[in-house]
């Protein structure tokens, strides 16, 4: 497992995080190792837009919408 070191961080930024770990019955370290692993864990905007491109086919044309709209307004 890794160390890791923040320097130069703010004494209100360090004072909030020991409030929070404390509100969550978690040691300083506990609570910034979670933090840090959900966002390692969180996909990036990137990775799921590239998702999102890579399962879209787009293979409907403009007349396949407006055909399909139509079909659906006369079996109202």
């Amino acid at each position: 497992m890794a160390t890791l070191y923040v320097r130069d961080l703010s004494e209100e930024a360090l004072d909030e995080l020991k409030i929070r770990a404390a509100r969550n019955r978690q040691s300083l370290q506990a609570y910034a190792r979670t933090l840090l692993e959900e966002e390692a864990a969180t996909p990036t905007l990137d990775d799921v837009l590239s998702r999102i491109r890579t399962r879209a086919t787009g293979r409907l044309t403009t007349e396949d919408v407006l055909g399909d709209i139509d079909a659906g307004r006369r079996r109202e």
